[in-house]
């Protein structure tokens, strides 16, 4: 049971430069959020009119470092079966098999007849996985940072539970053309580095399969009767060797 509850057994036999971040392209029924930034605020608050809120952040292109975008909670611009979005004087902007970068980029030349200096923001609004299985808190989690990993979604689950199979983990992924891919993961193995399931992408689905040693209902509850039983039995002994000295 203790080895099967270790995690990464032969880290140490892997090149750790092997591990690679790609970002991931866009996909139809996304819903992205985009805030502009120019010279002018008032030409670029045209452009921003329907994205006020909370503090997110994504991919980026134009002058400066990294900033702090608002964008409300469910608003944003939704990719459509065509693969395009529509954003205010651009028009329509074919976005489907483009990562947020190339959006953004994409955005800011477009904008510069309009705007001087535009700096443009792209993030996913609706990002996030599920989780369920032998974890101790199973249920949808928002991706909010750019790169979350295998481990970091186990870890804000609490956890895989005593019962849960870390040799067998199930990564079931929607592609570009509606298929769906389905990885199986091993979390004791250093090799998960090098799975394509390392890093969790939106809409992931998480299964944590609980192994065969896992007791029932009924037998869970003998066990624990059986618990009580014996700490009861040995209290009355430690009891009755105390009263008979």
């Amino acid at each position: 049971m203790h080895e099967q509850r270790i995690y990464l057994k032969d880290v140490d036999s892997i090149n750790h430069s092997q591990i690679q971040f790609q970002e991931i392209p866009i996909k139809k029924t996304d819903l992205l959020a985009v805030l502009i930034y120019s010279d002018n605020k008032e030409a670029t608050d045209l452009f921003n009119q329907q994205q006020v809120g909370s503090s997110v952040s994504g991919g980026s292109s134009g002058g400066g470092g990294g900033i702090g975008v608002s964008m409300s909670s469910g608003r944003g611009y939704l990719v459509d079966n065509n693969g395009e979005i529509y954003i205010h004087q651009i028009g329509k902007l074919k976005v489907a098999g483009l990562t947020k970068s190339e959006v953004a980029d994409s955005i800011r030349v477009k904008l510069l007849p309009y705007l001087q200096n535009p700096y443009v923001v792209v993030r996913y609004a609706n990002a996030h996985y599920t989780i369920l299985g032998e974890v101790s808190r199973p249920g949808a989690y928002e991706l909010a940072a750019e790169r979350v990993t295998i481990f970091d979604a186990v870890g804000l689950a609490g956890d895989l539970t005593i019962y849960g199979r870390r040799d067998n983990v199930t990564v079931v992924r929607e592609e570009r053309d509606g298929t769906r891919k389905v990885m199986k993961v091993d979390l004791r193995d250093a090799g998960v580095f090098k799975s394509d399931a390392f890093y969790i992408q939106q809409n992931d689905f998480v299964y944590v399969e609980p192994t065969r040693k896992k007791p029932t209902g009924s037998e869970a509850v003998l066990m624990r009767n059986l618990a009580i039983t014996t700490s009861i039995l040995s209290t009355i002994t430690i009891i009755i060797s105390l009263v008979t000295r």
